[in-house]
């Protein structure tokens, strides 16, 4: 079944409507306002919805605990689905509200800008079998509902990259403070300071789940929003792998503060310590198209190409004060070769 068509003439949930009807097996891919998404189905209901990399779902199911490394090897292997693996204490009811809360963010975010593609191809499944299958239905009903939603959260909490820290004291009058568990699991991803994006990475689970609760402890008063800043983890719009927790054997990660590097917290370089403000690769490119010019201008056709390696990773080692030398030092090389160059070319 070939079906593609502008979502400003089908809306998305009409078209997932449509395909759940039909009962058909494949893959919807959509692009909408700058975001691309898949949402996969078997036999009419949904089984996967992604709008980052398939691969995803592993670090999320890790991160999220459902599973533990070494039993994740054979679903990798397509031995054992998920539900199969499932550690001690998920249930398949569990892996179920997990695909029902990725399947919903997802549509809510393709439907959100009313305007985009879609293309349906039969037959494609997910890279990983999840084992279980959710009604389209519940999710739509879902996204319909996730608007008003993001509105409430957004009064306190004005977007996901803003930064979240714990309150140094409780509220005036408190004593004690009682936190259920899911919430102390997200209290212990924020590590003290961090985003709604970074602890949804972490903990392997949506963004709005994380929003919605961080936005009741704003409430509180018992976190405090500040500054936004840039964010460690991808988001929906990006696709850039990053490195992944580290995960024990238990299927639990562990992640200090002192492993992310915050845009706030990355040191300066003094313009002022270079010699000036000429690109390397522009000087060189500058140089060899040149000679290369002359060459082709003049009656010698034999054009010896040379190549050199160069590992940026040389310059980036040492202090800022070794790497700015190392910079100067390639720079006044470069400069040299520029003047050999010449030489040669004023000698012939």
């Amino acid at each position: 079944m070939a079906l593609t068509g502008r979502l400003e003439s089908i809306p998305l949930g009409e078209v997932l409507r449509m395909l759940a009807r039909s009962q058909k097996t494949g893959c919807l891919r959509v692009e909408a306002g700058g975001v691309e998404g898949k949402i996969y189905l078997t036999d009419g209901r949904l089984v996967y919805a992604t709008t980052r990399r398939d691969d995803d779902l592993r670090s999320d199911l890790l991160n999220a605990g459902f599973v533990d490394t070494d039993d994740w090897m054979r679903v990798e292997r397509r031995e054992q689905t998920v539900t199969q693996v499932l550690s001690e204490g998920h249930t398949a009811a569990d892996l179920r509200d997990f695909l029902v809360e990725q399947g919903t963010e997802v549509i809510f975010r393709l439907s959100r800008p009313g305007r985009g593609t879609f293309d349906f191809g039969d037959d494609v499944a997910p890279r990983y079998d999840a084992g279980e299958m959710v009604d389209v239905e519940i999710c739509l009903s879902e996204a319909d509902r996730r608007a008003e939603q993001w509105a409430d959260i957004e009064e306190v909490i004005p977007g996901t990259k803003f930064g979240l820290r714990m309150a140094q004291s409780l509220p005036e009058g408190a004593s004690d403070v009682t936190l259920k568990v899911d919430t102390w699991k997200l209290l212990a991803a924020l590590g003290g300071h961090g985003t709604i994006a970074e602890v949804a990475h972490r903990t392997g689970t949506s963004e709005f789940v994380v929003a919605k609760a961080m936005a009741n402890l704003v409430r509180q008063e018992l976190i405090t929003v500040t500054e936004e800043r840039f964010t460690t983890v991808p988001t929906y719009q990006e696709t850039e792998v990053l490195a992944e927790p580290n995960l024990g054997g238990s299927g639990t990660f562990s992640m200090n503060r002192s492993d992310l590097l915050y845009e706030d917290e990355v040191p300066s370089v003094d313009s002022n310590s270079f010699e000036d403000d000429v690109d390397d690769d522009d000087l060189l490119q500058s140089v060899l198209s040149g000679v290369i010019g002359e060459v082709a201008a003049g009656d010698d056709d034999s054009v010896e190409i040379v190549t050199v390696d160069y590992d940026a990773d040389d310059d980036m080692e040492g202090t800022l004060s070794e790497r700015a030398a190392n910079l100067r030092r390639r720079r006044g090389g470069l400069s040299a070769l520029a003047r050999e160059l010449g030489e040669t070319q004023d000698s012939n």
